[in-house]
Order: C-alpha cells, then sequence, then structure tokens
C-alpha cells in the first residue's frame, strides 16, 4: 500500500524498503537532514537501487504524499458531510482503518514528523470537500463556511491526531458519541454530563 503500483513485484518491493527506512529515520531526523547515504544504511539499500527509484529524498517525500492524500481522497470519497460533521462512527471507523492499515507509517509521517505538511494538506482537503457541500445546503455566507469549516476540520483533525497518538484511547465507542455530542452541544457536553 505505502508504495505506488509498479508491475514489476521486485521495484515495488525495492519503493517500499526505500519509503520504510525514510519513515524510520522520520522517527529521530528533521526530514530536510536525512540523506541518502542514511538512508541506504538504515534500509541496508545500495545507492543504485535508491536511485534506480528516486533521485532524492524529495522524490521519496513526493511518492509518500502521492501515497497518503490518495488514500485519503478516496476516504472522503466514502463519507457524508453529516458523518465528518457530527463525528459519527462511520468517519471515525473509516479513519481507524486507515491509519490501522499502517500505523508506525502514518503516525510517524503525520503526526511525529509534522514538517512535511500533510496535517495542513489534509485539513485543506477535507474543508475543500465539504466547503460546496454546505455551500449547497445552508445559507451562510462563503465568509461563514470558511471559519465554520476551520473550526470544526481544526477541531477534528487535532481530536484524530491527538486520539491516535494516545493509541486510540479512549476506545471508538467512547470517542464518538462524545464527539457527536461535542458538535450539537458544545461545552455545555462537558458541563452537563461531566459536571461535579
Amino acid at each position: 500500500m505505502l508504495y505506488k503500483d509498479l508491475s514489476d513485484s521486485r521495484a515495488k518491493s525495492s519503493r517500499k524498503e526505500i519509503i520504510n527506512a525514510y519513515v524510520e529515520l522520520l522517527v529521530n531526523k528533521d526530514h530536510h537532514l536525512v540523506t541518502v547515504k542514511n538512508l541506504c544504511e538504515t534500509g541496508n539499500i545500495s545507492r543504485s537501487t535508491f536511485y534506480r527509484h528516486y533521485n532524492s529524498t524529495a522524490d521519496i517525500e513526493a511518492d509518500i504524499e502521492d501515497i497518503v492524500m490518495s488514500t485519503f481522497h478516496k476516504l472522503m470519497d466514502l463519507i457524508k458531510l453529516e458523518d465528518f460533521i457530527y463525528g459519527r462512527k462511520h468517519f471515525l471507523n473509516a479513519l481507524n482503518d486507515v491509519i490501522s492499515s499502517d500505523i508506525d507509517f502514518y503516525s510517524h509521517i503525520l503526526f511525529v514528523n509534522q514538517n512535511i505538511g500533510f496535517l495542513s494538506k489534509i485539513n485543506t482537503t477535507i474543508r475543500d470537500s465539504l466547503r460546496e457541500t454546505l455551500r449547497l445546503k445552508t445559507t451562510m455566507s462563503p465568509e461563514q463556511i470558511d471559519l465554520t469549516l476551520t473550526f470544526a476540520v481544526g477541531g477534528r483533525v487535532a481530536v484524530y491526531k491527538k486520539w491516535i497518538l494516545n493509541g486510540f484511547l479512549p476506545p471508538a465507542e467512547t470517542l464518538s458519541p462524545m464527539l457527536e455530542e461535542i458538535s450539537s452541544l458544545g461545552f455545555d457536553y462537558f458541563l452537563d454530563v461531566h459536571s461535579k
């Protein structure tokens, strides 16, 4: 999954090894500091193998970005506006499935090392896909829609980020209803349900 589809399974395997070595290095290094030499040593990959598939580490980033964004666009195509806005389990489970398919990859790329900017691109992708739906379903001005989406999407992405970093705790069965209640009640949810 974490490499472009290639007809040659050996080439596919080599690209996957290169990407995995790159992701491993991102745990301790800023992506600007990852060199081809580091990458080849970490992944036990020859330089000739690396250069057969990529010209630079920037090409790996572009490949990873294509993979992540393509996967995320497919996820957005599957959900309804209401599933995202109200934090319904359908969206949460779909997101969980994507990230769980390769937890190390997604946690390192999306959340440990944010210098590549995937979170920003994911925010933009969600906002863009929801903007037209809100425009058709509401009488809000474009400015109101933009502010609403900035608030709703930024908050959701931050919650999912924290949830993943917390090892998917609390469980989805707890998180999903909580997000639905917060979406409809705001801070009243905390004051009504969790007051001392």
